[in-house]
This record gives structure tokens, C-alpha cells and sequence, in this order.
């Protein structure tokens, strides 16, 4: 007999435990084109093809980048011709096509962690997964912590992956 328990882990009686289990159709991946973001890409397809589920990736524009002046936007931030911002977006589509997980991406405009939440509760995600940190520098100190934004915004459960 299968049985899933649901409810507060406080209102489980051991004796009732029998096989625990959760569905994740839908899992939102936020992605800057980082390294954290690359690493937390991988988990979100792993994931995504261990439960069958479909795979949302967003590039949260905020209008900064268009504010920088060309000579900050350093050379290794261009991926075969791609920006950084859309870099995270083209390696999660690869990932997922070599993997057959369905994909889609999207790029929207806004608050970074606000942006992430409203796409997960509109999308109506099972799991919101985010690298540790983003960019680096004065971008970083200047935005704060997202992923930590993130989990305390979000009554979605996300996944934040821990880089070195």
C-alpha cells in the first residue's frame, strides 16, 4: 500500500511512515550566467529528468547592464558571442536538450527576487532553484542576497545551490 504523508512534518507519527512522497511537475531555474548559476543549472536538469518534469529557466533583466559603460563589461563575460545576461540561458536550453528535458526560457524585467517569486507562484512551480550567489563585485553589494531573498520571499520550497 503506498501512502504519502502530507501536512506538517510536526503532525507525522512514525508509525504512519510508510513511503514519503512529493510531485514536481514544474521547476523554476533563475539564472544570471554565473558560475553559481551554471552549477545550480545542472541540478535543476538532473532533477528536472529524475522526476519527468518540465523545466522553466529565467534571466531577470533589472536595466542596469544598459547603464554600464562598455569598457565595464569585462571580455570573459561575452559566451560565443552571447552576453553573460543570456549566457545562463543558453547553456540551461543545451543542458536540457542533450537530456530531453522539457524547456523554456524566458527573459523578464524587474526586481531580481521579486521577479523569481512572482515567476514561480504565476508559473505555479513545484521548485524555485537558485545558485548561491550571482555576479560578483559592486553588482553583488549593491543587490544584496538574492538567493536568501528568494527563500525567505517565496512560499514555494527552493533549492539553493552551494558553490566553492
Amino acid at each position: 500500500m503506498k501512502v504519502c504523508i502530507k501536512g506538517a512534518a510536526e503532525d507525522v507519527k512514525l508509525g504512519d511512515i510508510q513511503e514519503v512522497c512529493h510531485d514536481v511537475d514544474r521547476i523554476l531555474l533563475a539564472t544570471d550566467g554565473s558560475a553559481p548559476a551554471t552549477a545550480a543549472t545542472e541540478y535543476a536538469v538532473i532533477m528536472a529528468k529524475t522526476f519527468n518534469a518540465k523545466l522553466k529557466v529565467i534571466y531577470v533583466d533589472t536595466g542596469y547592464e544598459a547603464l554600464e559603460y562598455p569598457e565595464e563589461i569585462e571580455s570573459e563575460d561575452v559566451y560565443a558571442g552571447v552576453h553573460e545576461s543570456v549566457k545562463g540561458l543558453v547553456i540551461a536550453k543545451t543542458m536540457c536538450d542533450r537530456n530531453g528535458v522539457e524547456c523554456e526560457v524566458e527573459i523578464v524585467k524587474g526586481g531580481v527576487a521579486k521577479r523569481i517569486v512572482a515567476t514561480g507562484e504565476d508559473w505555479e512551480a513545484d521548485l524555485i532553484v537558485i545558485g548561491d550567489t550571482g555576479r560578483t563585485g559592486l553588482k553583488r553589494i549593491a543587490l544584496g542576497s538574492v538567493a536568501e531573498a528568494v527563500v525567505k520571499g517565496s512560499e514555494i520550497p527552493t533549492m539553493v545551490v552551494k558553490t566553492h
